[in-house]
């Protein structure tokens, strides 16, 4: 059986290293998403484009992807999309705004439309700081960050809100459902995201950045060749979430979050996705 794989955001940096990775074994079938198909595929990685700021966009990417997969299941899902521009809050026609779009809302549609297409097992990566997330580092009171917006606060609050998210969909799992969600740190990573800094911060990480970061290639290597033993071993104590360290070792002491805590966050998400999904 085909090992299928979808990575959203997997047109460059860690999401393309990511596929490229699971598209070197010899059943995989792998799909990568962006704007921009990347040039030099391999024959069993196919490119769907997809505008990952639009919930609309991304609502009928998804009806058109499920369709395609003709009854087949999705066994590793990988939610990678990002950007690293100095712009402050830019919503989109949606009224989102694009950061948060990427690095969060977006990525939490996609999973819950693909959901039904998952395999019971699959695991779901989700590709941004798995490290910094922490009480102390959300606004229960403005979570879109509508009158709170900066460029730290939403890097803070995109995280914890993952944080949460992960334990979210771990724990409403049902039946014979053992998925694994995980959130993760991918470390200092020589990826493209820096081509939307100012000239002079390019300039600085061509010439630091070999020194404290690694390739792309490495970084996937590490976290998929960690992740079966990070989720097995999470599963037999019993929960099916975690963060994960740029080695792809467990971060540990993270916070457990309540259900409350969990509900109320899902409550906003979905409010906010499908007030966007309705928007005209």
């Amino acid at each position: 059986m085909a090992l299928r794989t979808l990575v959203v955001g997997g047109t460059s940096g860690i999401g393309l290293a990511l596929a490229h990775h699971v598209a070197a074994t010899s059943n995989a079938v792998v799909t990568v998403c962006g704007r921009t198909k990347p040039a030099n595929l391999s024959s069993n990685i196919e490119f769907s484009p997809i505008e990952a700021t639009s919930m609309r966009g991304i609502k009928q990417w998804a009806d058109n992807f499920k369709d395609r997969l003709a009854g087949h299941r999705i066994a590793l899902l990988i939610l990678s999309q990002g950007t690293s521009n100095f712009a402050g809050r830019d919503e989109t026609d949606e009224g989102i705004d694009r950061k948060m779009a990427l690095h969060y809302y977006g990525r939490q549609l996609i999973v819950r439309e693909l959901t039904p297409v998952l395999e019971q097992d699959a695991k779901v990566l989700f590709i941004l700081n798995g490290r910094e997330g922490s009480p102390a580092r959300i606004n229960w009171d403005d979570l879109d960050l509508r009158t709170s917006y900066s460029m730290s606060t939403a890097a803070q609050q995109c995280a914890t809100m993952l944080d949460i998210m992960v334990q979210h969909y771990a724990t409403i799992q049902k039946g014979d459902d053992k998925r694994h969600y995980a959130h993760v740190y991918p470390g200092g990573v020589l990826t493209g995201l820096t081509r939307a800094w100012p000239w002079y911060m390019r300039a600085a990480v061509k010439v630091v950045g070999p020194l404290i970061a690694v390739k792309p290639e490495t970084c996937a290597q590490l976290l998929l060749g960690n992740l079966d033993k990070v989720a097995s071993e999470s599963g037999r104590e019993g929960y099916f979430w975690s963060n994960m360290d740029s080695d792809g070792s467990v971060i540990k002491n993270k916070a457990v979050w309540s259900q409350s805590q969990r509900d109320c966050l899902a409550e906003h998400t979905w409010s906010t996705i499908d007030s966007a999904l309705n928007s005209r």
